[in-house]
């Protein structure tokens, strides 16, 4: 948890002398959302892919060829089926998440952009005949992307993006990576 903070201060510290930086720039409030197909990295899955949604709020400081900015959103990473002792089981993770995001523009209107950050997850699990649980813990996001600026307010592209699902249970830490593909769309006003 004190590693956790660490990084959120430094982070924190960063994004505000990067927005004083950029302050004589002009700057954007953004919602976007994706939409794609999530992939849980387990091997005890014999379901591992699932639809996934996100929906990502924030602002970003603007400038000729690399916009910088902070966001927050929800995920629903969608669910894995398994069987364990000739059970059903299955994991659905989701959560909140807060991180800070950077595009890179060319000059025909595509742009890369990446994003990463703290994901706050929580892992349902549940066992057919036995009920299910929910475990909460913090871990993080990595993303990259493509995409075209439609107009100055508008953006659609393509996106991957990794999260680190770390719970705890019983003194034990358990970890999940899931991988989304999924298409985007932006608006900035």
């Amino acid at each position: 948890m004190k590693k956790h903070i660490q990084v959120i201060a430094v982070a924190g510290a960063l994004a505000a002398v990067s927005g004083s930086a950029l302050a004589a720039d002009p700057g954007t409030f953004f919602i976007n959302g994706n939409l794609g197909q999530s992939t849980y990295h387990d091997g005890g899955f014999d379901n591992n892919t699932d639809t996934s949604g996100a929906i990502r709020a924030g602002y970003s400081w603007q400038s000729y060829k690399v916009d910088f900015g902070v966001e927050g959103g929800y995920v629903d990473l969608g669910r894995a089926t398994g069987e364990i002792f000739g059970e059903k089981y299955s994991v659905k993770g989701k959560g909140p998440l807060l991180g800070l995001n950077i595009k890179y523009k060319f000059e025909n209107k595509m742009f890369v952009s990446a994003r990463g950050g703290y994901f706050h997850s929580t892992l349902e699990e549940g066992v057919q005949g036995f009920g299910s649980d929910s475990f909460h813990g913090n871990g993080a996001y990595l993303g990259a992307g493509v995409g075209y600026d439609i107009t100055p307010q508008f953006s659609l592209g393509l996106s991957y993006d990794d999260y680190h699902g770390r719970v705890r249970f019983d003194g034990y830490r358990f970890n999940e990576s899931i991988g989304v593909y999924s298409g985007f769309a932006e608006y900035r006003f």
